[in-house]
């Protein structure tokens, strides 16, 4: 990989995307000049989000940012590929399997969109993609993380997001570097996680692959929905005394486990990692103050972070939503611009036509640069390459600490006690 070490050199960043996905599409999006614009036809693509129930405010920060990439695309000119056509997007509620399902057959039959792009949970994912498979609809997932999606030899379905076995993978690595790099062993991990779907299978994935990075998993602490205490499990760390916590919870979840973490004085030896949403949602950290400095969070991509243009993309979203592009915006972001790229190249709107663009997508350059090294598929429609990283939490940002090509900051490991 390619390192960032240096400002960002906007003069060759726009050299960069002139050559890059989406021409004048992409420069505009950068707050350059168009070069040009042509009324034509427009095309549909749907996408599959929570806008109501309990993801909701996820699914409606995703939607702004679809629609910030799709006016970006389409004042700069449109679909170059399709004669300047214009992106119409078709937003369909997820909330649950049944209602992914619904609405993935409703946007195929009914709204004749040309692709799809969703869902949010991997159980609407891996229902709705294949409805759309059977109907040789290309579908991107820039959203759910489950490893299946992409191993049932489905033709139709690309994934730009990391797997769920990745939080383990990359997450032990993570651990591994910064002890090695600070001189201090690493040999035990306790888990602490919540009794649903997102935690059980980081139970499962950090049991598979905690053994092979040479880690020894101490003990699995799972506790209920909605807690009232987490003394229990306080009482059991301090007894197993592991070198690293992680750890999956929601907002309030963690409020209430690092007060009592506070008050039973117990800290790991090395540090706590926070996995999944709950643990990189800014209103956790709000909640938290100062007791989140030091708090190691693991997700794919944080505005803090060593990538040409994240700062500037990061910044446009903020001026639209109050708050940083995260949740999924970032990847559904990205996403658009990579499905546009092969709309493009295809010059079509036929199904298949997509799909092959798609398998034949090779982006080192473009708007997805913020983001990505490189975006490509394997075989399977998975993008390889696609990790998670790691940042500290300080005074409430979340800075990225690791990998060192992606890092704005030095890490501080072993972790202090927060106070």
């Amino acid at each position: 990989m390619a390192k960032h070490d240096k400002p960002v050199d906007f003069d060759s960043l726009r050299r960069r995307v002139l050559g890059g996905l989406v021409g004048a599409g992409a420069l505009a999006a950068f707050g350059f000049p168009s070069i040009g614009r042509a009324q034509a036809q427009s095309v549909k693509i749907g996408f599959l989000l929570p806008l109501t129930g309990q993801f909701a405010e996820s699914g409606n920060s995703i939607k702004v940012a679809v629609e910030m990439a799709v006016e970006e695309i389409n004042a700069a000119g449109g679909l170059s590929g399709l004669g300047g056509a214009r992106i119409v997007p078709v937003f369909a509620n997820s909330t649950n399997v049944d209602e992914a399902n619904t609405e993935t057959n409703r946007l195929i039959a009914s709204e004749g969109v040309i692709a799809i792009v969703g869902a949010y949970s991997s159980g609407a994912t891996i229902s709705s993609t294949v409805i759309a498979e059977r109907a040789g609809v290309p579908y991107l997932v820039p959203n759910a993380l489950a490893d299946e999606i992409t191993e049932r030899g489905l033709t139709y379905v690309f994934k730009t997001v990391p797997n769920f076995s990745q939080y383990a993978v990359n997450g032990a690595q993570m651990a591994k570097d910064l002890s090695a790099k600070a001189g201090v062993p690493l040999k035990s991990v306790a888990l602490v996680r919540e009794n649903n779907f997102f935690g059980n299978v980081v139970g499962r994935e950090f049991a598979a692959h905690l053994p092979s990075a040479g880690l020894d998993l101490v003990r699995d602490n799972v506790f209920p929905s909605n807690p009232t205490s987490f003394e229990d499990i306080i009482v059991r760390l301090k007894r197993d005394n592991p070198d690293v916590v992680f750890a999956a919870g929601e907002p309030s979840s963690i409020t209430l486990l690092f007060q009592q973490l506070r008050e039973l004085r117990y800290w790991p030896k090395l540090g706590w990692i926070g996995v999944g949403g709950g643990y990189t949602n800014p209103v956790t950290h709000d909640n938290l103050g100062k007791l989140a400095n030091g708090l190691i969070v693991v997700n794919d991509w944080f505005p803090q972070i060593n990538r040409p243009g994240a700062a500037e993309v990061n910044e446009r979203y903020r001026a639209r939503a109050n708050k940083d592009m995260l949740g999924n915006a970032n990847t559904t972001y990205a996403g658009v611009y990579i499905l546009a790229d092969a709309l493009n190249r295809a010059g079509s709107t036929n199904g298949t036509a997509i799909r092959d663009a798609l398998r034949q997508t090779d982006l080192a350059d473009g708007m997805p640069s913020f983001m990505y090294e490189r975006v490509w598929f394997d075989e399977k429609g998975m993008m390889p390459g696609s990790i998670l990283v790691g940042a500290q939490v300080n005074n409430g940002r979340a800075r990225v600490v690791w990998p060192d090509n992606y890092k704005v900051d030095e890490p501080v490991w072993p972790v202090p006690a927060p106070r």
